[in-house]
């Protein structure tokens, strides 16, 4: 029987290209910790904004899990890194978006601050819930395959080649919902802080994230359950590839793009004011060293008599302008 050979070159092609976007992610990291005082970090909630980069590597291993031939061990290990990786991520986002709704809300009732400590303590109690789920459901997998239930399935195609899947678990639709459900608590708070004014138009590009999420994963999802034949290995480390390519690494270009349009835009303002500014008392320490209010004019020739309009006509322009 023959084993089916895969294509080494593209595998490797984008598995070098998933390599270049985690080692960005993790410069990412560093950015945000070393740039955390910047208006646009500071006021965005610098520690879930790490929280989210954190989870979108550990998307990115899952799909670096895909590369090699599935084996019993991976097929476990994939679903942690998918699942706790998902909550990590997307529970972030849908914390900030509960911010901001609460933010709004209080602005019309008692004020009620939530801080960021509170925050991540409410991303640590769903990271431990999911930590419980995946360590029952890996233990039931395990109790399965002592009793002779295989969760690796050699699948032999019509030309009679050979090649290995991971099976398919009734687990799979569980965990879809979960990834549903926390999806639609981002779409529902996104939605309902529609009207919130907030600083940098944070709300819409998080709202636009979890869009971007839910398109393509469920369109994926889709796919998968309408066809459930076995695809062969390549096809499906293409198909995870993409995935996360379209939605977390996607999301992270939506949330962080503006920001760096933001931050330079207020750099710029800061700057132009600081020139101002300085001007302002350049003019001003000229016109008190000429000291025009003891010169009498009938002693000042013309040409001073001309400059001296001038001076005056710029410290007037420029204090209108600032």
């Amino acid at each position: 029987m023959k084993i089916q050979k895969s294509d080494s070159m593209i595998r490797t092609s984008l598995l070098t290209v998933q390599m270049i976007i985690i080692a960005f992610n993790l410069v990412l990291i560093a950015v945000v910790i070393n740039k955390r005082k910047c208006k646009t970090i500071s006021m965005s909630m610098w520690t879930l904004m790490v929280a989210m980069i954190i989870g979108s590597i550990i998307l990115d291993m899952e799909v670096l899990l895909q590369y090699f031939t599935p084996t019993l061990p991976l097929c476990l290990l994939g679903p942690w890194f998918r699942e706790l990786g998902f909550v990590i991520f997307y529970g972030a986002i849908d914390l900030k978006l509960y911010r901001i709704l609460m933010q709004f809300r209080t602005r019309k009732a008692h004020c009620w601050t939530i801080t960021d400590k509170d925050l991540l303590k409410y991303l640590l109690f769903g990271v431990v819930v999911v930590i419980v789920y995946l360590t029952a459901w890996t233990a039931v997998s395990l109790n399965f395959f002592n009793e002779g239930w295989m969760l690796v399935n050699h699948v032999k195609v019509e030309d009679g080649f050979l090649y290995t899947m991971c099976k398919p678990q009734w687990w799979n639709h569980v965990t879809e919902f979960g990834e549903l459900l926390i999806l639609t608590v981002g779409l529902y708070y996104g939605n309902s802080a529609r009207n919130a004014r907030v600083q940098f138009e944070e709300r819409r590009f998080l709202f636009y994230a979890i869009i971007a999420e839910l398109t393509f994963s469920t369109l994926h999802n889709t796919i998968r359950t309408v066809y459930p034949i076995p695809f062969h290995q390549d096809v499906t480390f293409i198909a995870a590839f993409t995935r996360s390519l379209l939605t977390n690494t996607l999301a992270l270009v939506i949330i962080f793009a503006p920001k760096i349009w933001y931050q330079k835009k207020v750099n710029a303002e800061l700057k132009h004011s600081a020139i101002n500014q300085e001007l302002s008392e350049s003019l001003k320490a000229d016109m008190v060293d000429k000291d025009f209010r003891e010169m009498n004019i009938s002693e000042m020739t013309s040409d001073e008599i001309r400059n001296s309009a001038v001076s005056m006509y710029k410290w007037e322009y420029y204090e209108i302008k600032l």
